[in-house]
């Protein structure tokens, strides 16, 4: 039970530090820049805090032994720590630097918009600095729909975003400002490892009613590792919801996969030991599987 009240404890404090996530930090927290060029706006020194922090959060879900929830927290600092420094990385190739975006961004862990946005799709960052480059590029209509899109998602800072003073800083300041986002980075995918499919960016995927529908639909046509897929991506960005723990053990189930169900029952009545429906499933799966065992 003490497992649980962490978690949920967790996740509001996640909410929080999101919605505190804007505004400026003291100079002194931020690499140096021209005075002019930074202005009001989102602070990056307040995001890279808020990341740590979640960070830190994944490191103690994984220490009590929470290996969905610690996957929630890592990949939501990975794929919002990614997009703010890919987009460092674009806006120095606009000023000139390197040759093609993707050598100047070859070195870097992850890069391209629909490859960061699937380390974490409940992260709005990749959509917004998506509409945010293009419309430092002039490219206004363009930039109308990722804007949308991440302004919708339920992990949107009430406040909002303004990242757009980046244009004006200088290389320098730039260059610094990737840095510290990369380590950042390494902070994070040291221990935290995503597995990208490259499948095409369904902008629906921060939905969880969206994926689980998704999910039932290939169960009833029969396609049950598509049917995980959605219900490991619908446990990724939201694992406080039982029902979706019910749907990736069921799923898993009918993949045959007993070891990945047995793993989902056992986190998810850590979360939900009083569950009536979890208890029940995990019953009738236990009972399903030694028939099958017996059947052999």
């Amino acid at each position: 039970m003490k497992k649980g009240i962490i978690v949920f404890l967790a996740a509001l404090f996640l909410l929080n530090l999101l919605s505190g996530c804007s505004g400026t930090s003291p100079a002194a927290d931020k690499p140096k820049t021209d005075e002019s060029a930074a202005g009001e706006g989102t602070s990056y020194a307040d995001f890279m805090k808020t990341m740590k922090d979640i960070k830190g959060y994944g490191d103690q879900m994984a220490e009590i032994g929470m290996t969905v929830q610690s996957e929630y927290y890592y990949s939501f600092a990975g794929a919002s720590t990614s997009a703010l420094r890919y987009a460092a990385e674009y806006i120095l190739w606009l000023k000139g630097e390197g040759d093609t975006l993707s050598s100047f961004t070859s070195d870097s862990r992850y890069t391209g918009w629909s490859r960061i946005a699937e380390i974490n799709y409940s992260s709005p960052y990749p959509a917004y600095f998506e509409g945010l480059l293009l419309e430092i590029q002039g490219k206004y209509e363009e930039s109308e729909d990722p804007y949308a899109w991440s302004s919708i998602m339920p992990m949107f800072p009430e406040e909002g975003l303004d990242f757009y003073y980046l244009k004006k800083m200088d290389t320098d300041s730039l260059y610094a400002l990737r840095d510290q986002l990369r380590e950042l980075e390494d902070s994070i995918y040291t221990v935290y490892h995503p597995v990208i499919t490259g499948r095409e960016w369904d902008r629906c995927m921060f939905d969880k009613e969206y994926l689980l529908g998704c999910s039932s639909d290939h169960v009833k046509s029969g396609d049950y590792p598509e049917a995980l897929y959605y219900a490991e991506t619908a446990l990724k960005i939201d694992p406080f919801d039982a029902a979706v723990w019910q749907n990736a053990a069921f799923c898993s189930f009918c993949c045959s996969d007993l070891g990945r169900m047995g793993a989902y029952m056992d986190e998810a009545l850590v979360i939900f030991p009083d569950d009536e429906n979890l208890n029940a499933l995990k019953q009738s799966m236990l009972d399903a599987a030694q028939e099958m065992e017996g059947g052999k």
